[in-house]
């Protein structure tokens, strides 16, 4: 299944493959080298690297490893309580360290973070955590101060276009520059989107970018926004599962449709749903209650309609 996903084939596999500071460079070698590191919270933007490089890091100092993503199911008190602190316990195997590795941490509860921070303490010596997230915000100060912290910024669109072609050409699909660059346009600084709809755009081993990048007839999605159709809006990106370029398109193009002086609560409304998107089930429920709210504003009256 791996291999008919373009972004985790392609992920790569060592830290010399990766674009970072040489400061960070240097120290993640170390790490590997040694096959010992502190515990680590890695911040930064989706898509600048942060689970490819906690991965990196954990087949090269672990002897056993769980990961578990704290967005989902697995960031509640009870995993924390239960198989997080069992694990943290186990004795190490060797030399080699145990490591849980918790992608998008931010996604956790504070009462999962509160119980986490005596595991993390209590047993150091045998296992050490490795924690992602986007927003550090949303991470509690006792974590923060327990762990080594790096930022990361987003890949400099020239390295993100050459990472790109690598992909292609290794796919054996007939591309031009400019194709590729017009998809990094439209999902920069999102590296798994890129690469997601790169991949999408791929028929018949040639890169034709018309195959996703409008998915939605935009000047179409105006009218009904207009007549309030919120059910056929809903048919048009039923199933659909990638809407950044939707949200992109209200915030850079549709908002200025609108009058002025409703623009700002608009655009609130817009970047809300949008940062719902990240770590939320059903994404289509989110854009379709998004375009109610926008509805609203603009004082539409809303026709379901028959679905």
């Amino acid at each position: 299944m791996k291999d008919l996903i373009w972004y985790e084939k392609h992920r790569p596999k060592k830290l010399s493959d990766l674009v970072l500071p040489k400061t960070q460079m240097r120290v993640f070698k170390q790490y590997a080298r040694n096959k010992e590191i502190p515990h680590l919270l890695f911040c930064g933007p989706p898509g600048s690297g942060k689970t490819t490089i906690s991965k990196i890091l954990v087949n090269c100092v672990a002897a056993r490893n769980m990961s578990l993503n704290a967005s989902s199911n697995d960031r509640g008190i009870d995993t924390v309580k239960g198989k997080v602190k069992s694990f943290a316990m186990s004795q190490r195997q060797g030399s080699k360290l145990n490591v849980i590795f918790f992608d998008e941490a931010d996604g956790m509860t504070p009462q999962a973070q509160e119980a986490l921070k005596n595991t993390i303490e209590s047993y150091y010596k045998n296992c050490r955590f490795i924690f992602t997230c986007n927003e550090i915000g949303k991470i509690i100060a006792p974590i923060i101060s327990r762990c080594i912290v790096y930022s990361f910024d987003t890949i400099p669109k020239e390295k993100l276009s050459l990472y790109a072609q690598k992909i292609l050409k290794e796919e054996k699909v007939a591309y031009k520059t400019k194709h590729v660059d017009t998809i990094i346009d439209k999902f920069y600084p999102d590296v798994r989107s890129v690469i997601n709809n790169i991949q999408s755009c791929s028929v018949k081993k040639v890169l034709n970018p018309k195959e996703i990048l409008f998915p939605f007839r935009f000047e179409r999605i105006s009218s009904l926004i207009q007549k309030g159709k919120i059910t056929e809006l809903r048919n048009l990106w039923k199933n659909f599962v990638d809407f950044s370029v939707l949200y992109k398109w209200l915030f850079d193009v549709w908002i200025y449709e609108a009058k002025e002086d409703i623009r700002g609560s608009l655009a609130i409304i817009i970047a809300e749903y949008l940062y719902r998107d990240k770590s939320i089930s059903n994404k289509e429920i989110n854009i379709t209650a998004c375009f109610l709210e926008i509805m609203d504003v603009l004082d539409k009256e809303i026709d379901f309609g028959k679905k």
